[in-house]
């Protein structure tokens, strides 16, 4: 069945082929869209360069929000072709889903900016956001935001736990040093803002015990900071280790049922590319994995197997060029 211009351009979005020029020209384009505008955000932030290149930096704005607000329409539209989404309403579910989100937000700024007496400032911030776009095109973003989804259950019994070291540290502060220094610790928020710095292990000196128990208590809080901020990421490096090694078998699986008792074509090739794309696996770990399932299946032609059913031999054969067959003997 011949791919419909709606197909194409869902595969065009979803990913970049690295075989098509006019893929890595489109993805190309968006990239840099992304970097320019957010480099004209923060120059914009300066009066200076704001006041003498007004029209420059409003001529950046326009033209990247008319690449965003292209790129989101043709997203919308070709949201049905996608499997993810596919079915009733698959245009609805893919605009709900995060990236959509994000992709919404960065075309918005621009009609603030026009219809709204919105501050400046905030506008500036939200045009920011468009770096979050980036992370379609950055494989080691995609990664770790993979592995902040799987891990938000941990995440959130972490931070709760987090919280409540909190609220417990600053009411034992402040009922250690409110008496001592009241303009410091005159309420619970001034002793929260203490916790805080003192939790995450900054300590910028502001603010600082003066009695013998706060002082204790001090110490005891910087320790349990100490411990706090390492569980979550260690937790973090765990789940990073165990993803890669998920796609690295998932590789090692595609790339063992594409070569098995084939001979290394160039279609064999191109979708062993593509699924080490699609993956993130390197170029140097893809040869790798390869090399080994070759070097086995090599080991394994010199031996005669048997069917564990009919008790048959069974001949296993890896070609890398073709090869004459011998003859077998009656």
């Amino acid at each position: 069945m011949k791919p419909t211009l709606r197909s194409r351009t869902q595969k065009l979005l979803h990913g970049v082929d690295r075989e098509s020029r006019f893929s890595l020209f489109v993805h190309l384009v968006l990239a840099s869209a992304i970097i320019i505008n957010v480099v004209s955000v923060i120059f914009d932030s300066v009066e200076a360069f704001a006041e003498r290149y007004f029209i420059l930096f409003a001529t950046i704005e326009i033209v990247c929000t008319l690449i965003f607000a292209i790129e989101y329409g043709l997203r919308v539209w070709s949201a049905p072709d996608n499997p993810r989404f596919g079915g009733r309403f698959a245009r609805l579910r893919y605009m709900l889903t995060p990236m959509a989100l994000i992709d919404l937000l960065a075309i918005l700024p621009i009609f603030l900016w026009f219809f709204t007496s919105i501050d400046l400032r905030f506008i500036r911030i939200v045009r920011l956001l468009r770096l979050l776009k980036f992370t379609r095109y950055s494989t080691g973003l995609e990664l770790m935001m993979l592995v902040f989804r799987q891990q938000m259950g941990i995440f959130g019994a972490a931070s709760a736990a987090l919280a409540c070291m909190l609220v417990f540290s600053a009411g034992a502060i402040y009922l250690a040093e409110h008496e001592a220094q009241p303009e410091q610790f005159s309420n619970l928020l001034d002793a929260l803002y203490w916790s805080v710095i003192t939790l995450a292990t900054v300590g910028y000196g502001d603010v600082v015990p003066i009695t013998p128990f706060g002082k204790f208590l001090a110490s005891i809080i910087s320790l349990t900071g100490i411990g706090i901020v390492a569980v979550p990421a260690g937790i973090l490096a765990s789940a990073f280790n165990a993803e890669l090694r998920r796609r690295e078998s998932e590789y090692r699986h595609q790339a063992t049922r594409q070569l098995l008792g084939k001979r290394l074509t160039e279609r064999v090739r191109h979708k062993l590319r593509s699924h080490q794309e699609e993956l993130g696996i390197s170029e140097e770990q893809a040869q790798s994995i390869i090399e080994d399932i070759r070097d086995v299946h090599r080991n394994e032609s010199d031996e005669i197997l048997t069917c564990p059913h009919c008790h048959q031999p069974l001949h296993l054969e890896l070609h890398d060029t073709e090869t004459t067959p011998t003859p077998q003997k009656s």
